[in-house]
């Protein structure tokens, strides 16, 4: 049975003897709620290498919506996991959490990713010095906006298919010029239902705040903030994402770049929105595709190769 606990952001951690190398055979899994800055509580998995030591930590953020069932936090954290991805990390000699975050958009779900890393790094095992945040589509931006809001607590990330890292792009952007004209016509279709879908609850959370909707937005943006990006950073992209086009990140790429702190990309060119999760199964973007091609399979062990060098470069250094 899983062990719960609830915690504030504000615990302290203890001081342990560097942990060896060599990954654990067994892992702690635990199912915990945070409270985060505003007294709210959110569910989180923490995996944790048996043995005693000091570890590196990795938060490891779900995509979509939030407030979600723990069996998805479980999902981006622990060893059972139906994601290579993460059955990967667990391989690892590093302290992996799963946090979830309200369901909110361009709102207080920010700041619940950053007190789940501030939480993070003050766990008993932690290193509090090496931090990586990995996180997909949604949870690609919240991990970015997290490198933002508290760049002095995380090292370095990996986001794959950011979403909307570039919401005045997103909401009010044109069609007919590019990036929306040279992205796919079903790319395009998906992204207009989504801007519909999502353009009133963030009108009504621009309307709550001192800003109008174009400053509310660029207060909100990856891509208009990223001088403030001091981690090093990973993207992982495809150009046949039809939910985050290529096109859709590379005005971040340029604004990193511009900022003196150039990422590193990899763009594949045949998978599907998830392909850095790995996951099996017919649901999300692969609904109805079918079983994945041999050069799908091939370009998510390359992705997950690729975000392994990168985090063990950042985490153990």
């Amino acid at each position: 049975m899983a062990a719960t606990t609830v915690a504030a952001c504000s615990a302290t951690a203890s001081s342990l003897e560097l942990a060896q190398s060599t990954p654990s055979s067994e892992r702690r899994i635990e199912e915990i709620t945070i409270r985060v800055r505003d007294g709210r509580t959110l569910r989180a998995v923490v995996s944790t290498p048996g043995a005693p030591g000091r570890y590196p930590v990795l938060v490891s953020v779900h995509g979509g919506q939030g407030d979600r069932p723990v069996e998805v936090m479980r999902g981006v954290a622990a060893p059972d996991s139906d994601s290579p991805t993460v059955q990967m990390f667990n391989r690892q000699n590093w302290i992996i959490v799963g946090p979830d975050f309200r369901n909110t958009w361009l709102g207080a779900e920010e700041t619940d990713i950053v007190d789940a890393v501030e939480f993070a790094r003050q766990l008993p095992n932690a290193d509090p010095e090496r931090v990586a945040i990995f996180g997909g589509s949604n949870g690609g931006r919240l991990s970015l906006m997290a490198s933002i809001m508290a760049p002095q607590s995380v090292g370095c990330v990996v986001a794959g298919s950011p979403f909307m890292t570039n919401p005045v792009l997103f909401f009010e952007g044109d069609p007919t010029q590019p990036p929306w004209s040279t992205a796919s016509a079903s790319a395009r279709a998906w992204m207009s239902a989504a801007r519909q879908r999502l353009r009133p609850i963030v009108s009504r959370s621009a309307q709550a705040s001192s800003l109008s909707m174009q400053d509310f937005l660029r207060a909100h943006s990856v891509e208009e903030n990223a001088e403030r990006i001091q981690a090093r950073v990973l993207l992982l992209t495809s150009r046949a994402d039809e939910q985050v086009p290529h096109e859709f990140v590379q005005g971040l790429i340029d604004q990193l770049m511009a900022a003196g702190n150039p990422a590193e990309v990899l763009t594949v060119d045949q998978s599907l929105h998830g392909f850095y999760w790995g996951r099996d199964g017919d649901f999300g973007a692969r609904s109805g595709r079918g079983e994945r091609t041999p050069g799908q399979l091939e370009e998510e062990a390359l992705v997950r190769q690729r975000a392994l060098t990168f985090l063990n470069q950042c985490l153990e250094e």
